[in-house]
């Protein structure tokens, strides 16, 4: 059991289908809020990885823009209409089984065909804040409470993976990329790959 690089056209084909859903749940919640997508690894489509056991999935972060509602401060309402817009846009889009699930730090759609898993998709749910770091909404299981957390070394990090990929150190970030993801799977680890995707830019800013 490990993770893997998917073909190009797995990827793109299954980006699409999300992005049109994700879409949809932007449309439906725009009097509430604007926000960025993006495809985990800054949008970067060669970063999606595989466990060769398992369904085929995509993660997203959907970044905050503008808070309409003034809801920032109540990231549990905000979870919540996230994953009711899910739940409406899936009906509609899926003919078979569906489940939305608030897991601890993401909104987790999966598709189940025949008692099948089909395929799932995680989206994280962020801000940034004046400081340029990223906070991730997390529904804190263990006291019940719905809090923003801090994504260590996530200042900047757009303009740092560029710097990367300018200096032409992006096939070895994605050996380590792999590498990371592979230990943290052998080891029984739920690491998020955004987390994971950090941790290496950090190690290659050293």
């Amino acid at each position: 059991m490990s993770f893997r690089y998917p073909s190009q056209k797995e990827v793109t084909e299954l980006n699409k289908w999300c992005l049109d859903i994700i879409h949809e749940v932007q449309y439906d919640l725009k009097d509430y809020f604007t926000f960025d997508i993006r495809l985990i690894g800054s949008g970067e489509k060669r970063l999606v990885t595989q466990n060769e056991d398992e369904c085929f999935d995509l993660d997203y972060n959907l970044i905050i823009q503008k808070d309409k509602k003034d809801l920032i401060n109540n990231p549990k309402a905000i979870k919540q209409l996230f994953m009711k817009s899910f739940n409406e846009v899936l009906e509609d889009a899926v003919n078979g089984y569906k489940h939305v699930c608030d897991s601890t730090s993401v909104v987790t759609n999966k598709i189940v065909i025949n008692n099948r898993l089909e395929f799932k998709f995680d989206v994280a749910i962020l801000i940034k804040a004046d400081n340029d770091k990223y906070y991730r909404l997390i529904n804190d299981k263990n006291t019940g409470r719905y809090i923003w957390n801090e994504l260590r070394g996530s200042k900047n990090y757009i303009e740092r993976f560029s710097r990367v990929k300018h200096l032409g150190l992006f096939n070895d970030f994605k050996i380590r990329y792999l590498e990371l993801k592979n230990m943290h799977l052998s080891r029984g680890e739920d690491i998020k790959s955004f987390s994971v995707f950090l941790e290496i830019l950090n190690e290659f800013e050293q």
